[in-house]
């Protein structure tokens, strides 16, 4: 019975040894899992942060963008109208031309 009781108490150390392998391989690889959620909560707050600024960037785009629009649109009316004046006095003096042409012939 004492190599019974012997062969037990080898028998549990052993498995005690295996238990504290795996206990402590476990605490590993929680390490590295806690490490991972850390860099990926890291990585969320980094992305969060570019779409803030991205978002912000696409804002101030947009409004130069309407800005600029409406400055080239004043721009254009402000061309058609000094255009309209010049077609305008061009007709005119096409008109006194003719007149004049027609009044010598007469």
């Amino acid at each position: 019975m004492p190599e019974k009781l012997s062969s037990r108490g080898e028998r549990l150390d052993n498995l005690m040894a295996v238990l504290a392998d795996k206990q402590a391989k476990l605490d590993d690889v929680l390490v590295l899992l806690t490490e991972a959620q850390i860099k990926t909560e890291e990585a969320f707050l980094e992305i969060k942060q570019r779409f803030r600024e991205t978002d912000e960037y696409l804002r101030r785009v947009d409004q130069e963008s309407r800005e600029r629009d409406r400055v080239l649109d004043q721009e254009s009316r402000e061309r058609a109208k000094i255009l309209d004046e010049r077609v305008d006095k061009l007709v005119s003096a096409m008109g006194e031309f003719i007149r004049r042409r027609d009044g010598e012939k007469q």
